[in-house]
């Protein structure tokens, strides 16, 4: 027996009483059916009504089942089209065949046969269903987590649209506003979800061993080598690859990705031969790339193949009411967790949340809500909001001496914040920088912003 359910039908027909009989009985079969009196009242009909497939009648006035088919051949592609005819004339079969006709299906009607031949035609139409909902399922969470401003919905409809492409693309923003989350989400978004979601954390990889963990190795290519390694983008293969900290990675190791990205084509350290990868690329960076391509500190053909399809996501701070609905889902989760009623807020709290910076974005806002959940009481005050805020140590724009104790001795901890709050001031808040103006490698400037709360 046919399942017609959830489809939408255009079905068209010049005779009444047989349009009315047969869209009666494809709505007894769950179909949602608009009808039609010729062809041209079918293309107004497809003009402003969603219609997964057309049955049409081939002998109409004004415009015949033929030429309709063609006309939604060019307009609507991916439609599937069902004839109906009395006539069976092999000149009007081959043509129909032509414009690439689903089903033919004789006249007079049986209802079952015409049944069956759109319920099998729909097969393509359930399949693009299903992938468009899987694409909502992959994307929805973005929603909760990132937040439903204009500005992250106008983030998630780009990111649909992105999702299905395999060209790299670069996600752009400040620290803690969700680029490896939405990484994630545009590989399971992308027809390459059954794929492998491989993640380089580039400003964790000393440049010594870099050019080894993202393109591999053969045996004896250096000390210490002793077997083949394959490296991140063969473990990527057939799936996406997403490197974290672009800006991290030095100019020599940006050249080879580039070779990568564009022969699609890497060559391990110590091979003689390059190997072909079959990889979609995703990069994030939370600097801005052109300028520090025009300083020389990034490759501008790099910036330009990777920066062709970007995606910003705006910081915090320029949300707007968003930040409450996110602290309170935030909250309410971390309560939820917690086994715990959540909180009454004062409504002084809710102005404090509006007016703080958040430099660390949305892992700040999660950070404050999720430890508000554990330590305050059965009403949450502002007092409890302003401990557990972070100070803004790691704002560029904050003078490196604000907040120390004067007239005394520095402790030895509070001379080296000082020293790191001077050395992101000087270096505009880019942390790679402001560890080469420290004498230190990135990643132990990272531990030391985490060991003095200096970074959410």
């Amino acid at each position: 027996m046919a399942d017609l359910r959830d489809l939408k039908l255009l079905y068209v027909e010049d005779e009444e009483e047989q349009r009315e009989l047969v869209k009666g009985l494809l709505e007894m079969d769950g179909a949602q059916v608009i009808g039609a009196a010729n062809g041209v009242a079918a293309l107004e009909c497809l003009a402003y009504a969603e219609v997964d497939i057309l049955v049409s009648d081939l002998r109409m006035p004004f415009l015949d089942g033929l030429g309709l088919a063609e006309r939604v051949r060019r307009q609507y592609p991916q439609m599937p089209v069902v004839l109906c005819t009395a006539f069976t004339d092999t000149d009007y079969l081959l043509r129909a065949i032509e414009l690439g006709v689903s089903a033919y299906v004789p006249k007079p009607l049986d209802y079952d046969k015409l049944a069956a031949e759109i319920d099998r035609v729909a097969g393509a139409v359930r399949q693009r269903q299903r992938i468009a909902r899987l694409e909502q399922e992959a994307l929805r969470p973005l929603s909760r987590v990132l937040g439903d401003s204009p500005s992250m919905r106008a983030v998630a409809a780009q990111a649909r649209a992105l999702a299905q492409t395999r060209y790299p693309i670069l996600l752009l923003g400040e620290t803690g506003t969700g680029k490896s989350l939405l990484a994630r989400k545009l590989h399971e978004a992308s027809p390459l979800s059954a794929g492998p979601f491989v993640v380089a954390h580039l400003g964790a990889i000393p440049e010594t061993t870099a050019e080894s963990e993202l393109f591999g190795h053969v045996r004896g290519a250096f000390t210490g080598a002793l077997k083949d390694r394959l490296g991140l983008f063969r473990q990527a293969q057939g799936g996406t690859l997403f490197l974290d900290d672009i800006d991290t990675a030095s100019l020599a190791l940006q050249a080879k990705i580039l070779h990568a990205v564009e022969t699609a084509h890497i060559t391990p350290l110590g091979g003689d031969r390059p190997l072909p990868v079959d990889t979609r690329l995703l990069a994030a960076s939370n600097v801005d790339l052109l300028a520090a391509a025009q300083a020389g500190r990034f490759r501008l053909d790099l910036f330009y193949r990777l920066g062709n399809l970007p995606l910003r996501l705006p910081p915090l701070r320029e949300r707007g009411e968003e930040i409450l609905t996110l602290a309170r889902a935030f909250l309410r989760e971390a309560c939820n967790d917690l086994g715990r009623e959540v909180p009454e807020t004062e409504p002084a709290v809710l102005d404090l949340l509006r007016a703080h910076p958040w430099p660390g974005n949305l892992r700040e806002l999660k950070f404050v809500m999720h430890s508000l959940a554990i330590f305050a009481g059965p009403g949450l005050t502002t007092a409890d909001l302003q401990a557990r805020l972070l100070p803004p140590f790691a704002d560029p724009q904050t003078p490196p001496g604000a907040g120390l104790p004067t007239g005394q001795p520095l402790t030895l901890a509070e001379a080296e914040v000082a020293a790191i709050r001077a050395a992101l001031h000087a270096a505009k808040g880019v942390r790679t920088e402001a560890a080469r103006l420290l004498a230190i490698d990135y990643q132990r400037l990272k531990r030391k912003l985490i060991k003095y709360g200096l970074a959410p």
